[in-house]
């Protein structure tokens, strides 16, 4: 195999057991406690994510350890950089999942790659960065490894403080790029390590030569969507598999008060139409059926949305589409009409309450009867809609909360999911302490109507009370998983029953249910998914 010049590794979805014993440490009435419990299965007395449960009753029927996973979606982070790479004349592979593919990178790594990267994109901590660190030196001590992404962007807002050196040190890379883009440091790292160039050079680049943390200089990337989409004919079609993911857009056109990736992606920047339809076409050549559409707001600017939905009409594509969505935004019968017939059938929305109180204070821009108007549209011409929700805003309180159970009740999306707000201190609302009374940050806070542990006990009490809308776990499942299992031959109203039942183990169990009724109904779930006809995992248990 011909030496590389990078290898690119995607997300570590780590291990659910360390998981777990980080929520139980968290304490009993901690958001993170609250967050466990609603997702994970018991099978054999083991702990475990939904998905590896399913996957494990699934062996036992079909004779095979096929370990079904939403990372077999190939990781986009990876495939972008490692396609902009080659874009650059440099040789550059890559992994999805690294703690299901370790055999497969740790073939890459014999290859003496001159650089590898690990991708950051949804990690909160560093713990997920040092299993990746560690294997790579023990297999390729001499290749130079580089940390990027939002993790390093988050640790290093502020300058490479004291704290945030201890991280870095701790990750133990070589170099870590600060910037919100990125692949422009990357291609210049690489160029500069394969010709032995001068590292000081690559612009935002972070290292510690000397024992010193050194920064080199600081100029944003602003780099074009159409220079840099994937050129997807250069992967494995075997590895994208049926779903694929892709984006057509950076950034956010909002700037909702919880949020602070606005301020870090900066402006909202677009792919022409022409990109996104070679892209599709390139997709659909190597097999893909179903797409999922990663931008924070696919269908913003309308105008735009509906220019792509005719497009896909248009061209023909006959593929099933996913993404996120905003009700408030779609405001005649065209754009849902363009959607539905242009193959979509699921919507993320980010409903984040149903109180139009607590929307204001969010600065949504959206009120609680477009939702509604929104949910219905969908609803209407069968695509499938989840509803996900933050649960103790500042001026949240049991009434508003209360409101919320109404709305998801009333509208009954398909799928739904409530968690306590995670308080980002680089968020607009922070901007705003005084006046909230907020306190604290994290899963730990405090503001004038309420706390984190209440917010944790309010998303119980919505988990009991919202009977119309189905509960989607979080760990490794999301709403991102339907695509995945569609792509496996498993619908969504066949997965709903699933779904039914281990939402009723969850609830029955945290009320001390009797061991043989838990026993019960665990059997129904084991039955239900040994039921299904489904294709082979690409990994293994």
């Amino acid at each position: 195999m011909v030496a590389l010049d990078c290898v690119v590794i995607g997300y570590n979805s780590g291990d659910f057991d360390d998981y777990r014993l980080m929520c139980e440490r968290a304490g009993a009435d901690s958001p993170e406690m609250q967050i466990y419990r609603k997702e994970h299965m018991v099978v054999d007395g083991a702990p475990m994510s939904w998905m590896d449960a399913f996957s494990v009753l699934r062996a036992r029927t079909s004779g095979r350890r096929d370990r079904y996973h939403v990372g077999e979606v190939y990781n986009l982070a990876s495939l972008y950089l490692c396609s902009n790479l080659r874009r650059h004349g440099l040789r550059a592979d890559s992994v999805s999942l690294f703690d299901a593919e370790q055999d497969r990178l740790i073939e890459l790594l014999a290859t003496g790659p001159a650089v590898v990267a690990v991708t950051t994109t949804f990690y909160v901590n560093i713990l997920p960065v040092l299993p990746i660190v560690e294997l790579v030196r023990a297999h390729s001590p001499g290749s130079h490894i580089v940390v990027g992404g939002p993790l390093i962007d988050n640790l290093c807002r502020d300058g490479v403080t004291e704290q945030a050196g201890d991280f870095l040190s701790a990750i133990g890379a070589d170099s870590y790029v600060q910037e919100s883009q990125g692949e422009g440091a990357l291609v210049a790292l690489c160029q500069a390590v394969r010709s032995g160039g001068d590292l000081n050079a690559v612009d935002n680049l972070i290292r510690c030569p000397g024992g010193r943390w050194e920064i080199s200089r600081r100029r944003p990337e602003n780099n074009d969507m159409d220079a840099c989409s994937i050129d997807w004919a250069g992967f494995d079609p075997r590895s994208i598999g049926p779903t694929a993911q892709m984006r057509t857009a950076r950034s956010c056109a909002f700037k909702c008060s919880f949020c602070d990736y606005p301020s870090r992606a900066g402006a909202l920047t677009s792919a022409s139409i022409g990109t996104v339809m070679r892209e599709l076409r390139q997709l659909t050549e190597i097999g893909v059926r179903n797409v999922v559409f990663v931008d924070d707001t696919f269908n913003v600017p309308p105008k735009r949305f509906k220019q792509l939905c005719q497009m896909m009409i248009d061209e023909k594509f006959d593929l099933n589409w996913y993404s996120y969505f905003r009700c408030s935004n779609a405001r005649d019968e065209e754009a849902f009409d363009l959607a539905a017939a242009s193959g979509c059938r699921g919507v993320f929305l980010g409903i984040e309450s149903g109180d139009d109180t607590v929307l204001r204070s969010m600065q949504k821009k959206a009120q609680d009867d477009q939702y509604r108007t929104g949910i219905r549209r969908l609803k209407e011409r069968g695509i499938t809609t989840f509803a996900s929700v933050l649960v103790g805003f500042p001026t949240e309180t049991e009434r508003t909360v209360r409101n919320t159970i109404d709305f998801l009740n009333e509208t009954a999306p398909d799928f739904w999911r409530a968690q306590a707000w995670w308080a980002n201190p680089r968020s607009p609302v922070y901007l705003n302490t005084e006046l909230y009374g907020i306190r604290g940050e994290g899963y730990s806070w405090s503001h004038s109507t309420m706390t984190s542990a209440e917010a944790a006990a309010q998303t119980d009490v919505m988990f009991d009370q919202v009977t119309e809308s189905i509960w989607l776990p979080l760990y490794d499942f999301d709403f991102w998983s339907l695509p995945y299992l569609q792509g496996k031959g498993l619908n969504t109203e066949q997965l709903k029953p699933l779904l039914r039942i281990s939402q009723k183990i969850m609830s029955r169990r945290d009320r001390g249910a009797p061991p043989e009724e838990l026993r019960a109904l665990e059997a129904d779930f084991a039955s239900g998914v040994a039921a299904l006809d489904m294709a082979a995992a690409r990994f293994a248990l």
